[in-house]
């Protein structure tokens, strides 16, 4: 019986009776946000949807960013701990999902074994997937 991976909002593993159906090094994509799918919110002019497979590698540092709209998270695997100005910090693991509200300045780290998540973005249309901050005291150019 074949493993069948389905990827939205939530993933869904099925029927898998090995369990290296899936090689980490096959299926693993590269770290950083792999976008997956853009496209208009036909329902709502002017937003647009993005759906992300991120990969934040073991013990690295997002650089700080923001979006220009909403981000839902699911982690599929590994750890990270979200880091987002002025609330506390907060570890993210396997199954855990997340909402981080648009314009929040934020910069993860990935946790000892790294994290891979799928994030579904709804934000302004034709806007970049991530808008960098600088670190704060850090020149401006």
């Amino acid at each position: 019986m074949k493993c069948l991976l389905w990827s939205l909002s939530a993933v869904a593993l099925a029927g898998c009776s090995q369990p290296d159906a899936f090689p980490a090094a096959e299926k693993m994509p590269p770290a950083g946000s792999n976008e997956m799918l853009r496209a208009p919110v036909t329902s709502a002019e002017g937003l647009e949807v993005l759906i992300s497979d991120v990969v934040i590698p073991p013990d690295a540092t997002v650089p700080r960013h923001y979006h220009p709209g909403e981000e839902f998270l699911y982690v599929i695997s590994g750890s990270a701990i979200h880091v987002e100005e002025g609330k506390p910090d907060r570890m993210l693991k396997a199954g855990d999902a997340y909402v981080i509200p648009p314009n929040a300045i934020h910069s993860p780290r990935g946790g000892p074994e790294g994290a891979r998540a799928i994030v579904f973005r709804v934000h302004v249309a034709d806007q970049p997937e991530r808008i960098l901050v600088p670190e704060e005291g850090a020149p401006q150019n």
